[in-house]
């Protein structure tokens, strides 16, 4: 795997371990390629090119998630905007999520949020 396509993977990681997933579609963040290459600085090309080989080694996919009006949690539903064009980007596949780095780097962060917690528990 090239380094830009490794940088890239680091990067979805962390936006589907993080706070970037929202309300509405828990169960993966998709995240757009303006969202890949302005904080890795990248050119459209080279983060093209990145994607491409995660795609060919089935890490990631290109998808698209729906950005409702109306959001459903259980017995409540609240509406938190108007509804919005679909989010078109790249998300993790089944692959993806069984990959060795996605389980390294979510224990890191389940590590580091206990270690907050505790910090916090002890003031």
């Amino acid at each position: 795997m090239t380094e830009a396509a490794i940088e890239v993977l680091n990067f979805i990681i962390s936006c589907e371990i993080s706070t970037y997933e929202h309300t509405y579609a828990p169960d993966k963040a998709v995240v757009p390629i303006s969202d890949i290459t302005i904080p890795l600085k990248l050119t459209k090309y080279r983060a093209r090119k990145a994607l491409k080989e995660l795609r060919e080694l089935g890490l990631i996919e290109y998808t698209s998630q729906g950005r409702p009006a109306l959001v459903s949690y259980g017995e409540i539903t609240e509406l938190i905007c108007e509804a919005q064009p679909p989010i078109n980007g790249y998300a993790l596949t089944k692959k993806g999520f069984e990959s060795d780095l996605y389980k390294q780097k979510y224990a890191k962060w389940q590590k580091d949020l206990e270690e907050w917690a505790n910090d916090k528990s002890n003031m």
